[in-house]
């Protein structure tokens, strides 16, 4: 009965882990989106600020590089350092959240078009 327990909650807790960071990395290009639509606001990285005149381009190329990165992520570090790879998630999930958070504020900041 004991393990089933401990099973449920190691259950419950990558699911959590999970569905935390794609919430996370889901709102962050939607709210850039809606800037660089709305606002008079400039995309910072250079990788996607020759993509700034199509902004549901650069937010599906900003999308791939994400998954990209956390494929690669769980693939070298998950294997043989779960709790490492774990903790990198929730860092990726604290920088998204910045991420929002800062493009919210820059909205405000901005002018509409």
């Amino acid at each position: 009965m004991r393990h089933s327990r401990k099973l449920r909650v190691l259950a419950a807790a990558l699911l959590v882990a999970l569905i935390v960071p794609s919430v996370a990395f889901a709102q962050e290009p939607e709210q850039k989106q809606n800037a660089l639509t709305f606002y008079k606001v400039q995309e910072t990285n250079p990788l996607l600020k020759p993509m700034q005149a199509s902004p549901k381009r650069m937010v599906t190329v900003g999308g791939i590089i994400d998954v990209a990165g956390v494929s690669a992520w769980n693939l070298t570090m998950g294997p043989k350092h779960d709790k490492l790879a774990a903790a990198g998630l929730w860092t990726m999930t604290a920088f998204r959240v910045y991420l929002a958070l800062h493009n919210h504020l820059n909205e405000h900041r901005a002018e509409r078009r």
